[in-house]
Formats: C-alpha cells, structure tokens, sequence
C-alpha cells in the first residue's frame, strides 16, 4: 500500500515501517543527552568553590548525579506527559516540569561556558536538539498509538499543491471523503467531482422548484409556509432520480438527426420509382401497420435501421439495451427494413400520397380546365 496515496487506518500492518528511523533517534538522543550531561559536569568541577585537596575526579563523582537528574528528570517528565496525554488528558503540570528541568540544564552549559563560546553552543545545543528530538519522537509515537485505537483521524492522501491550487473546493471536498471513506487519492477526486456537480445542480433545481410553488399559492404568506415547510433539496434530489434521461436523449438525438437530402429529377433512381415504395409483393398488413406515421419516429427508425444493416451479426439483444428500446421493437425494426419500408426518407403516408400524384389522382381547380 503506497501511504502517499492511500489513508491507512494505522493499524500495525499498514503503518508504514519507520524502525530504523526509530533506533537512530534513540542513540542520537543518548549521545546528545550524555553530551549535555558532561557539559554540566564539567561546569560543575570548575565553578563550585571546592577546596584545592579535592581532586577533579572526586568533583565529578560528586557532580554526575545530579547531572544525570536534570538532564533524566526532563526526559522523565515529558515520558509521563505523554502517557496522560494518550489518556486524553492535556497534562500541563509533567509538561511544564520537563521544560523546567531541561531549561536548568541547558542554562547551566551556557552559562557556565560563557568564557569558551564553542563549549557552550556545542553542550547547550546537545542539551536543546536532545529534547526536541525526544519530543517529536513521543510525539510521532503518541499519534500512532491513538490512531491505532481509533481516538486520532487517520491520514488523508497527499494531494500536492498543483491539485490544491488548480481545484480547491474539488480537493477539500476529496479530502474528506478519503479520511472517511478510506478511499484513494484518485478515487476520492473523482467522486468529489461527481458531488459538487450534483450539488450545483441540485441547488439550481431546487431555487426552480421553490419558484413553481410559490406560483401555486395567491396568498403571500401561505406561499412562504408551503416553501420553507417543504425540503426543497429533497425535491430536487428526487426529480433527478426521477428523470428520463434516455428519453430525452432519444428525442434530442431525433432532432439532431441530418436533413433528408433534396429529390433531383435527373435521378434515375427516382423517375423509375418516384414514390420510394418497395418492388415485388405487398409486404405483410402487421409489417405495414408498425411503420411510424410520423417523421420523428421514422426518421428514429431509419436510423436504428442502418445501423443494423451495417452490423448484420449484431446481438439483438444487445442492441435494444444499447438504445433503451425493446428486443420486441427491435425485430419489428429489422422485419419493417428487410422489407424496404425504410429505405426512403419520406413516411409510408406521404409515399402513398406521392404515389397517388403520379397517376393523375391530384385535385385540380375545375376553372382551370375550361
């Protein structure tokens, strides 16, 4: 599981491996801290005024002890302010001791060095870079533990700072559902995207929504009641679910169909056969009676038609679930145009009423024949 891109629960098998990390802190910490501890030593041989039979050695053994305490009691105390903060408790008193005790320490190697300003940035610096890491590694630690008990959110994915800068809003909002959702970084953009968009959507439809019911109410007052009363998001959100988008994408796509092409009299084509309408036998009275009277749906049937033609070893099924229509309509499409009922862009009505013009069936004005 790659931690930049996936939250992990920080469970012991997807916390990501730090022990390396971890063991270096502790023997830097413990360099660091016996540094410090010998910086204090060494100001408490020289400072005090021992008397001169007192060898230095002797002045150490008396020093270390308490040397080691303040530099121990710092780490000691924060070790407990770390335990009642996993507890829950903020434990302001061990943190306050821990500052203090190190404080001491830290003052005592730069105070006491003064003369020699290499010794007391290099042991007071121990003394405060040996904290810090104590600190942060209890810390680490800390998150880790609640975390690991559920008491601390877990880690969001790492968005980067083009994603932040490029769609605010989208990233926040992916954000939260990764840290809820447990999803990943791609994942939780997309379905950002998704709700935002729904969300846009769904308030412009209730604002419409809102206006079509004050419109059903004369009194003014009865009109607020009725849309603060009524959960306009709702409404929305369940006209969306309600809507016919294939529908509306069929009656749309009929619209968006191309123009018949213009009849030229100097095609042969149309002279032989001026109405369009099929040679040979008279296809079947059912086959007859499913053919569209109006132009929309011929024209939708022409289209569903060609692509049929083209695609002969096309599953039937398949299809129909391809254009929201039935397995039944379907057959009757591919019967309708096996019989050449579909192959001109005029209706069967409006070929029959062409087919009656060229035998000389067309209404005259009687005046115009004397």
């Amino acid at each position: 599981m790659n931690p930049t891109t996936t939250p992990h629960d920080g469970t012991p098998g997807n916390r990501p491996r730090g022990r390396a990390a971890e063991h270096t802190a502790w023997v830097f910490y413990v360099i660091a801290a016996l540094g410090s501890t010998i910086g204090q030593i060494w100001v408490g041989v020289q400072t005090p005024p021992w008397p001169d039979s007192l060898g230095w050695w002797w002045r150490a053994v008396f020093v270390a002890p308490f040397a080691v305490v303040i530099d121990l009691g710092g780490a000691v105390t924060a070790a407990f302010a770390d335990w009642r903060q996993r507890l829950g408790e903020t434990a302001y008193g061990w943190r306050a001791l821990s500052v203090g005790s190190v404080t001491v320490g830290v003052a005592i190697n730069i105070i006491g060095h003064r003369d020699v300003p290499y010794l007391a940035v290099v042991f007071g610096g121990l003394g405060i870079y040996a904290y810090a890491v104590w600190l942060l590694h209890s810390a680490a630690r800390r998150r880790d533990a609640l975390r690991a008990v559920g008491k601390l959110a877990v880690t969001a994915p790492a968005f980067g700072i083009a994603q932040w800068w490029r769609e605010p809003a989208v990233t926040r909002r992916a954000r939260s559902l990764a840290v809820a959702q447990q999803l990943p970084l791609h994942q939780a953009l997309d379905i950002a995207r998704q709700q935002i968009r729904g969300d846009k959507r769904r308030a412009a439809l209730a604002i419409h929504v809102e206006t079509l019911i004050r419109s059903q109410h004369d009194n003014p007052a009865v009109a607020d009641i009725a849309a603060t009363t009524l959960d306009l998001d709702a409404v929305a959100a369940a006209l969306t679910a309600q809507a016919d988008v294939p529908g509306w994408a069929r009656v749309i796509g009929a619209d968006l169909l191309p123009p018949t092409p213009p009849h030229s009299d100097a095609d042969p084509d149309t002279d032989r056969n001026p109405t369009g309408l099929p040679a040979g036998p008279m296809p079947p009275a059912d086959v007859l009676r499913r053919v569209p009277q109006d132009q929309a749906s011929y024209d939708r049937w022409r289209q569903l038609w060609t692509e049929l033609k083209a695609n002969p070893d096309l599953e039937l099924a398949e299809f129909a679930q391809r254009h929201h229509i039935s397995l039944r309509q379907v057959q009757w499409i591919r019967r309708t145009g096996a019989s050449g009922l579909l192959d001109s862009p005029l209706t069967l009505i409006d070929r029959i009423a062409l087919m009656a013009t060229s035998n000389g069936h067309t209404p005259h004005d009687p005046a115009s024949a004397s």
